[in-house]
């Protein structure tokens, strides 16, 4: 595939940066990459090789605040300023190849941009796809806790709040080490405003939910710590879609297609959108 690096003024001139890769021939559609809390794009290389596959165009952006692109890290005032991105990014690849589908695949944190995105432009969506999704981000603690974290982060969006353990991401000592020692990775706690946003997005599922009717892949770790598998269970409890495959795998931490049986995972995740790009 072929591989360039760009970028882009997102809300309030931030820049954004995002990787494209492009297959050999005229893409069949366009598929956007949402990355996890505090990570980038680049961790995605081998994943977006297999679905280079599917000859598909690849937009991959880093967020704001993350990895290459610009603002304070890890810093965010609204959850509408990871999606205004992301659209703004859609548009980017509808203009490089007008005419084509979009689909969407996001990770723990991404999962959440995704979806948020995906109920309100699932018109525009061909297909979802949601790994890890950090959607079950306040089983076990006490509701004043969470309102008064929600008040911390509108109004103190930087204050840190939350230690991730990057152990957990992967039962493989060489992705935790990779992890670990990447200079573009975050490898502080999660600040108030992007834990606010998590919140508020995760709050309003239920109800909205029943409308989502694009189809759906559901990807998620039985084991994984960092984001409970009970988010993506809710979301296969409430989503509207009819074609919706779910698939939990035993044993796995967060990131699934960093664990040891990461080719199983991608092998559903390819054979599954397969037959949804048009040939």
């Amino acid at each position: 595939m072929q591989h360039r690096e760009s970028s882009f003024a997102g809300v309030g001139g931030i820049p954004i940066v995002y990787d494209v890769w492009l297959p050999e021939r005229r893409p069949r559609g366009v598929l956007v990459l949402c990355h996890g809390f505090g990570e980038h794009a680049r961790r995605y290389d081998h994943v977006i090789e297999r679905l280079g596959e599917l000859d598909l165009a690849i937009y991959a952006p880093d967020h704001r605040g993350h990895g290459r692109s610009g603002g304070k890290r890890v810093h965010l005032k609204d959850w509408r300023e990871f999606t205004d991105d992301l659209h703004q990014l859609f548009g980017i690849a509808s203009t490089d190849w007008p005419g084509t589908d979009r689909f969407l695949l996001g990770h723990s944190m991404g999962g959440s941009i995704a979806l948020t995105y995906a109920l309100d432009h699932q018109q525009d969506l061909k297909a979802l796809m949601l790994s890890g999704p950090a959607v079950d981000v306040t089983s076990g603690t006490p509701r004043v806790v969470v309102e008064i974290g929600k008040l911390v982060g509108r109004f103190l969006p930087g204050v840190p709040v939350e230690s991730l353990d990057a152990k957990l991401v992967s039962r493989d000592p060489a992705v935790v080490a990779a992890y670990e020692e990447d200079p573009l990775v975050h490898h502080g706690k999660v600040p108030a405003g992007i834990a606010r946003g998590m919140i508020l997005a995760a709050e309003h599922l239920p109800e909205r939910l029943p409308s989502l009717k694009v189809p759906l892949l559901l990807q998620h770790g039985r084991d994984d710590g960092l984001a409970s598998v009970h988010g993506t269970e809710l979301i296969a409890e409430y989503a509207g879609s009819e074609d919706l495959t779910v698939e939990i795998y035993e044993n796995l931490f967060h990131e699934v297609f960093n664990e040891p049986e990461n080719e199983e995972v991608l092998d559903d995740l390819v054979e599954w959108l397969r037959p949804r790009v048009r040939a």
